[in-house]
């Protein structure tokens, strides 16, 4: 293999979809930790948190957070802010909500919103909730680490670590494999929705980084779909971990009481407000002199800020529908047939964004010798060919301005034929590109006739293709059939490296077809 071809299986692999590491070498791993972690003498009953309860209070929570790769001195370790209910979310917090009898533990995600970072509380996975819900329900104080236990623990992380007996002959993973499974797992997590991914890893941490600018979401969502993603990850450890010479490994005493429990035992069942579809809100607790009430808190609005309504634009496309009937006629003069041409080629221009999702160009048209048979075609996208393949509304589209082409012989005697698929006409019948700026002032006139409440660019017609892309349900697409439509790619993932097999190809095609039945756009065929 040459280093190129090394380089691109590299850049796919690390990309949503990529293979997750072998469970059974990170369970493994985990399991040395916790044989290294836990004390030499057996620790007794005793009314105070212990130092070994510390040290696994933090090893557990900056394990979940990724922050154990990047603790290399005692400044590394992140001081844990243990809050009420009554508090403001805060960096490196956790706080416990009961809600219907059930206790459930938070910790801080940060937001990157327009008005900068807001701190969001998450729900621990269910798996984490029972060890660190014991610990805080027995204490919430005396849980910060003296200096003396800083050196330890970073001692204990960076030092040579030593399977322990009767692991030998078993393969695990290395440590910082363990440190960033979680980051690693929502980086390959093909489920997990790009604004998720850049909660949890940052922008820097995207493998797209222009993809989480095309969605929109709420905190709510992405606070459910990280709670489910998170759960899942501790499931593959948990599944793998049913030997019975290697379960009870996994247990650990538990803060205060002593007594053992498996360090990713499950709840059941949860409180209502994680069982709700789709959605986990976040509570504010109100207190007054008589009463402690849960108060719902406003969601946050992740991501794009130039979505569309779909019944603006189920509404836009059925008057422009109604527009081209009235302009199509029986006979044509040179103007009439102007006229329709123009409208056509802008028509057929929007339609080719809100059905691909390709950017808006200087000139947004296909060229004829880049298009096959109208169903596959090549374009330029930011200095990179990619392909796109065209929906059987749009091949009908492009189809009927075809007819008109054929008109255009007849009326304009001044009429040669264009390189492109689509485009304008002067007075005198001569081929006129479309630009952005035709089209933006098209767009603006004919939406301001049916929506005038709203303004509108034809780049927002991207964004509507994307967030139904990632909302789509049948197919469902994943995070990287999202990007491959958009157009987002890496070294290795555009045209000429990516190898696409049949069955991803039909499930791209059966989104694209579907489109134009849910924006109901009227059957071309039947005008």
């Amino acid at each position: 293999m040459s280093k190129q071809s090394a380089i691109k299986r590299k850049a796919r692999q690390r990309n949503s979809g990529g293979v997750y590491p072998e469970p059974m070498s990170v369970a493994l791993t985990l399991l040395t930790a916790l044989h290294r972690l836990k004390p030499r003498i057996k620790p007794t009953v005793s009314n105070k948190i212990s130092s070994y309860d510390r040290h696994m209070f933090h090893f557990v929570y900056l394990w979940l957070t990724g922050e154990l790769v990047n603790c290399r001195t005692t400044d590394d370790i992140a001081r844990i802010n243990i809050l009420t209910g009554s508090e403001p979310c805060r960096a490196n917090a956790l706080r416990r909500v009961r809600m219907n009898n059930i206790s459930w533990v938070e910790y801080a995600l940060a937001y990157d919103t327009r008005h900068g970072i807001k701190w969001q509380w998450q729900p621990l996975p269910n798996g984490l909730n029972a060890y660190f819900s014991h610990a805080l329900t027995q204490s919430t104080e005396h849980w910060g680490l003296s200096t003396q236990e800083e050196k330890t623990f970073i001692y204990w992380l960076n030092t040579k670590w030593r399977t322990p007996t009767s692991l030998l002959g078993r393969y695990r993973i290395r440590r910082d494999g363990l440190f960033s499974y979680f980051k690693t797992l929502a980086n390959l997590d093909s489920g997990l929705s790009t604004l998720s991914k850049r909660v949890l890893l940052g922008e820097e941490g995207l493998h797209h980084h222009s993809a989480s600018a095309y969605q929109s979401q709420d905190s709510e969502q992405l606070r459910y779909e990280i709670f489910h993603a998170q759960t899942r990850y501790l499931d593959r450890l948990r599944q793998v971990l049913m030997d019975p010479k290697l379960e009870p490994m996994l247990n650990v005493p538990l803060p205060i009481t002593e007594n053992e429990r498996s360090l990713l035992h499950k709840n059941d069942p949860l409180p209502e407000h994680l069982l709700v579809a789709g959605r986990i809100a976040a509570f504010h607790l109100d207190l007054t002199k008589a009463t402690k009430t849960y108060v719902k808190m406003p969601a946050l609005v992740i991501g794009s800020l130039r979505m569309l309504e779909v019944d603006n634009v189920r509404h836009f496309f059925r008057h422009l529908h109604q527009q081209g009937r009235q302009l199509t006629l029986r006979q044509y003069t040179t103007t009439s047939l102007r006229e329709l041409v123009n409208f056509r080629a802008n028509e057929l221009a929007l339609l080719f964004i809100v059905l691909t999702g390709v950017r808006p160009t200087h000139a947004i048209t296909l060229e004829q010798a880049n298009c096959f048979n109208f169903q596959y075609a090549i374009v330029s996208d930011k200095g990179r060919w990619r392909s796109v393949l065209l929906p059987n509304y749009l091949q009908q589209a492009i189809q009927r301005f075809e007819q008109l082409k054929q008109q255009l012989n007849q009326f304009y005697p001044k009429y040669t034929p264009s390189p492109l698929l689509w485009f304008q006409i002067n007075e005198v019948g001569e081929p006129l590109p479309l630009t952005a700026r035709t089209l933006r002032y098209f767009l603006k006139q004919y939406w301001s006739e049916c929506i005038p409440s709203v303004q509108v660019v034809p780049y927002q017609l991207r964004h509507f293709f994307a967030q139904h892309a990632r909302a789509a349900l049948d197919p469902v697409l994943s995070t990287q059939d999202v990007d491959q439509l958009m157009g987002h790619s890496s070294f290795g993932e555009h045209l000429g490296s990516a190898m696409h097999f049949p069955a991803s190809q039909k499930k791209l095609t059966k989104h694209l077809n579907g489109i134009s039945n849910f924006l109901q756009l009227t059957p071309i065929m039947e005008e």
